[in-house]
């Protein structure tokens, strides 16, 4: 009995050692998979004038580095992917990619599946902003708004060569334009002061919307629509919004009524 009950122990403490085991792999993986749940791709949101040919900026918010990347795009009706007269689609990527290829082709079910590589196997630069641009064509009947989305990304990791996959994203087409908003994430605030000032200065991002910017509609951007944008903001943008704007114009020494 004696020589059981040391063999149960015995069993019971290596059980015990083989959970805690299992255990501690769970949560390694568990954990690598949360530290993935921030790497993504986002759509900004893109004013699209019908039966025009527009570039949809596609970006990468990420704490790994990555070598490589591939993703299937599905786009709406009245959407579409364009081609160059040899019928190659037009994609291309930002400066986060200088050392990197960039291809797509159509696959079997519709989709558009674009694949990124560098064959020095470099990482990708930077942790957010425009990682590549896709050239769509509206129908001039297209009208209102649609969802592009994104499924099967999968990135390469730069430390393991591990493939790791992002989860799925999706952005919106619309046809209606708001004035002011001139980064397209569908809010007239501080970041489209910034994204005009940058376009006037000669450094616009691609997701930059010249007819939202142009809030007077006299067909520049200049420092009027940044005025008219202040005045958006601080008659019904939200209280933060307004006291960002303030502090950015307090930088420049204006002075608001009431105040010192």
């Amino acid at each position: 009995m004696r020589i059981d009950n040391n063999w149960n122990l015995q069993t019971s403490s290596y059980g015990r050692c083989l959970r805690v085991t299992v255990l501690l792999f769970v949560l390694q993986l568990f954990a690598v998979t949360y530290s993935m749940a921030e790497d993504k791709l986002v759509i900004p949101k893109l004013n699209i004038k019908p039966g025009t040919t527009q570039q949809l900026a596609v970006q990468l918010v990420n704490e790994e580095a990555y070598v490589a990347f591939q993703a299937e795009f599905y786009f709406p009706e009245g959407i579409k992917p364009a081609k160059t007269s040899e019928g190659k689609y037009i994609v291309s990527l930002s400066s986060r990619g200088t050392t990197h290829s960039i291809t797509a082709n159509e696959v079997s079910d519709g989709g558009l599946k674009l694949l990124s590589y560098s064959m020095g196997n470099t990482s990708l630069t930077g942790n957010s902003g425009d990682l590549f641009y896709i050239d769509i064509v509206s129908e001039p009947t297209f009208d209102g708004e649609a969802t592009i989305e994104v499924k099967d990304i999968l990135f390469t990791r730069a430390s393991d060569r591990k493939e790791i996959a992002l989860p799925n994203a999706s952005g919106i087409v619309d046809t209606k334009v708001v004035k002011g908003d001139a980064n397209q994430d569908g809010e007239v605030n501080v970041t489209d002061i910034v994204a005009t000032v940058n376009k006037i200065m000669g450094h616009a991002d691609a997701s930059f919307n010249e007819t939202a910017a142009d809030v007077n509609n006299d067909g520049e951007i200049n420092v009027t629509d940044i005025v008219m944008m202040v005045n958006i903001i601080m008659t019904g943008g939200s209280r933060q919004d307004q006291q960002e704007v303030k502090a950015i114009l307090k930088e420049y020494g204006f002075i608001f009524k009431g105040e010192k």
